[in-house]
């Protein structure tokens, strides 16, 4: 799939895993690069498909979509930093500064490639992001790998019944729901992320992030609920929080406002001070 006419997609072996990139290749006077890492089960074009091609008429964006771990290796949280460092240091050079979205696991990526690159990152935007897995979401997660291993249909509507909110499904007909859930499908490195997502603790690295930094929360979040995105408010020094009516999909429930919101955050990342609460919004 081409997210833009101009941009290139090529792989890269990171540690014997062959990670894919898309790079929009478009050079905007000033305009720092845009990297964009998805969330679990995810890749550029099923989160960004939208968010990718706009932001690109902007400046530069670069997504990075993981690759499985090469045989007899464990997926952990450090590979998939190291994929994506690797992916943006081949593109762009080793020292060039860029800002970067992460959305849910991506997130949580971005947190980790953030602290420990200090201010090459300018400016962040968490999407849905955590710092530490906590009951509740060990609680999904029990139930996703259960249904895994035992009832892929039940799975299925699990997925759709924690990622959507009840006011975005009541868009949907029982016939169309049926045939959306035909594309939750579900594979061994799905089962790998979601592993790791139960097992996240950043609590020692989140404090040395400085770049200026957006969180995004949405409101009917189960995946993922808001005291996590204020948990990283409290953490993170130089950051400021906006809210979304969405369930935790909300590149596909509220995609124009997800464009909005990065494209007016990176325009004038002064207009909120550190710490302000923003009022959500809609377009």
């Amino acid at each position: 799939m081409s997210l833009t006419e101009t941009t290139q997609t090529s792989q890269l072996d990171v540690h014997g895993s062959m990670v894919t990139v898309h790079d929009s290749t478009t050079t905007i006077d000033g305009g720092r690069p845009l990297v964009l890492v998805h969330g679990t089960g995810g890749t550029t074009a099923s989160h960004f498909g939208h968010l990718f091609p706009m932001m690109a008429t902007r400046t530069r964006v670069i997504g990075v979509d993981w690759a499985p771990p090469a045989e007899g290796t464990e997926l952990t949280l450090d590979l998939l930093v190291a994929q994506v460092r690797e992916a943006v240091d081949t593109v762009l050079g080793p020292d060039t500064p860029f800002d970067l979205l992460g959305y849910s696991l991506g997130s949580v990526v971005a947190e980790a490639l953030a602290a420990r690159l200090g201010s090459r990152v300018q400016h962040l935007i968490l999407v849905a992001g955590w710092i530490t897995t906590d009951l509740q979401q060990g609680l999904r997660n029990q139930v996703w790998h259960s249904l895994y291993e035992n009832d892929r249909d039940a799975l299925s509507r699990y997925t759709a019944f924690c990622g959507f909110s009840g006011q975005f499904l009541q868009q949907f007909t029982p016939e169309m729901l049926e045939g959306a859930l035909t594309t939750l499908t579900a594979d061994e490195f799905l089962r790998q992320q979601m592993a790791l997502n139960a097992e996240i603790d950043l609590s020692d690295e989140i404090e040395r992030i400085t770049a200026r930094t957006l969180i995004v929360s949405c409101s009917d979040d189960i995946m993922v609920p808001g005291h996590h995105q204020r948990q990283l408010l409290g953490a993170i020094e130089d950051a400021r929080l906006t809210t979304v009516s969405s369930g935790h999909a909300i590149f596909f429930e509220r995609q124009s406002e997800l464009m909005q919101i990065t494209d007016l955050f990176l325009r004038e990342p002064d207009r909120f001070a550190a710490g302000s609460i923003i009022p959500e919004t809609r377009s």
